[in-house]
């Protein structure tokens, strides 16, 4: 697994899911603190640009509020803290939902409209019923602008 995906699936389980437990609205993340913990030398830029980036934001249902310590710069270090607004599950204040590997939650649509189309005796008699009304041009296959069909 890449550095950044490791990072983000550290954090968002060892800070973001915690603090999320204890209904908190403010998380701080220092650089420092994640490469000690996950026993890394040499990896502050990734951590740093991990922490910093959009995409782990939205996976995490965070919000950058500001960066705090680190050189005068704004580079890498260690001594970095991010300060994130951790974002309501149900409101991401406009953020989309955060990307689900592998297609994972997917299963968690089956039967979404059952109620729906019970209204309607089950989904195959709504949709023969949808289909009782269509009509088909009796046509056969037509050409192409500049191509012909043979």
């Amino acid at each position: 697994m890449a550095p950044t995906e490791m990072t983000k699936k550290y954090v968002i389980a060892s800070y973001v899911a915690p603090a999320r437990q204890r209904r908190e609205k403010i998380l701080q993340v220092r650089v420092g603190d994640v490469l000690k913990e996950l026993g890394w030398t040499n990896r502050t830029p990734s951590v740093f640009s991990t922490l910093s980036s959009q995409s782990f934001q939205r996976e995490a249902g965070l919000e950058l509020l500001e960066k705090r310590g680190g050189p005068a710069s704004g580079g890498p270090s260690t001594t970095v803290q991010f300060v994130y607004r951790i974002l309501d599950p149900v409101d991401r204040s406009g953020t989309p939902s955060p990307v689900v590997p592998n297609g994972a939650g997917l299963l968690d649509l089956v039967g979404i409209f059952k109620d729906a189309y019970a209204q309607f005796g089950g989904g195959e008699e709504y949709l023969s019923k949808e289909r009782e009304g269509l009509s088909f041009p009796a046509e056969g296959p037509r050409s192409l602008p500049g191509r012909d069909l043979e």
